[in-house]
């Protein structure tokens, strides 16, 4: 069921029911969508063509903490009484207890200005992130949810595969009898989903490679039987191998335009984002920094490119 968010180039989030069989009355909900009057008068309009109400919902499953996933879980939870599950890390971002990465705390300004980035820009206010704070109130999960757990749902069997990439500790509903795939913001029909930087507080703590760790979840979930994929935006999809080479495809032709940029010489990660992103890099910083340093580190992994400290500042250069 698609209910909107306000979020240019994203369009409505579609959110799941999965419909009680013959021993039982409750729904199981996947994502709920931003908090706000239109999504929530559109959610129940939904299920009342169906002959539902939320009253009626038993199970809220969150695949992660992003707020068009899981804005408006609490008031959702407040009026049926149902249980909501995710996944450890996400659970915490969902009560409030740990900041976004994108939230301009020190040490992710300390990364910012490494990649340098100017301040500026750092400091730069997008309204749509600004406005975030209002589509979503804080939860607590009564549980939480990791790879190898199942959820019973009368005759289906939803089984629980971690994908990080996106966000930290994304999560998937298999259902393997049917071979549907709830997929969240994973495999997507007409976005590529942008693995977003995760930035330890701790320098100590090795930063994750988000888009190193969003191809193992691919190819995490390539091998399964698939014939229906729900996705968190977008039409059914049909053929989640297909998609998923076209997702390989898009990441091999960024590496090779930035291996080919550094080629003419080192370059900070943010001269990078300025030449490949030059539309987008002023408003959109985070997501465009997450696209070029996950694909640094790619090329890192592989061997053909290092990025190394020079100063004050870090500057990406090819081996050979």
């Amino acid at each position: 069921m698609p209910t909107p968010t306000p979020f240019v180039g994203l369009g409505d989030i579609n959110t799941y029911q999965l419909l009680p069989g013959s021993g039982s009355d409750g729904l199981t909900l996947i994502d709920t969508g931003v908090k706000g009057v239109e999504s929530l008068e559109v959610f129940e309009r939904g299920l009342k063509e169906f002959g539902f109400a939320i009253e009626q919902i038993e199970r809220i499953l969150i695949t992660h903490a992003h707020v068009d996933h899981f804005g408006q879980a609490r008031r959702i939870r407040d009026r049926c009484g149902a249980p909501i599950y995710a996944a450890p890390l996400e659970a915490r971002r969902m009560a409030g207890l740990s900041p976004s990465s994108a939230d301009r705390r020190p040490h992710v300004v300390a990364f910012m200005r490494r990649w340098g980035i100017p301040d500026e820009l750092i400091f730069y206010e997008n309204p749509m992130a600004k406005r975030a704070a209002d589509l979503h109130d804080t939860v607590e999960v009564a549980g939480t949810l990791g790879d190898g757990d199942v959820v019973v749902v009368d005759d289906l069997r939803l089984e629980v595969i971690e994908t990080p990439g996106h966000c930290p500790q994304h999560l998937v509903f298999y259902e393997p009898r049917m071979q549907w795939l709830f997929s969240g913001d994973h495999l997507l029909t007409d976005i590529s989903p942008v693995p977003l930087l995760d930035l330890p507080e701790d320098p100590a703590v090795p930063r994750p490679k988000s888009l190193v760790r969003f191809m193992e979840s691919l190819a995490k979930v390539e091998g399964l039987e698939v014939r229906m994929t729900f996705p968190s935006h977008g039409d059914v999809i049909y053929d989640h191998r297909k998609l998923i080479e076209g997702y390989r495809l898009h990441h091999e032709r960024r590496k090779l335009q930035i291996e080919k940029k550094l080629r003419e010489g080192p370059l900070t990660p943010f001269e990078l984002a300025v030449d490949i992103f030059r539309k987008y890099y002023e408003t959109q910083i985070f997501l465009v920094m997450s696209e070029v340093i996950g694909h640094l580190d790619l090329l890192e992994e592989e061997g053909s490119v290092v990025v190394e400290l020079d100063g004050e500042v870090e500057r990406a250069r090819v081996l050979h």
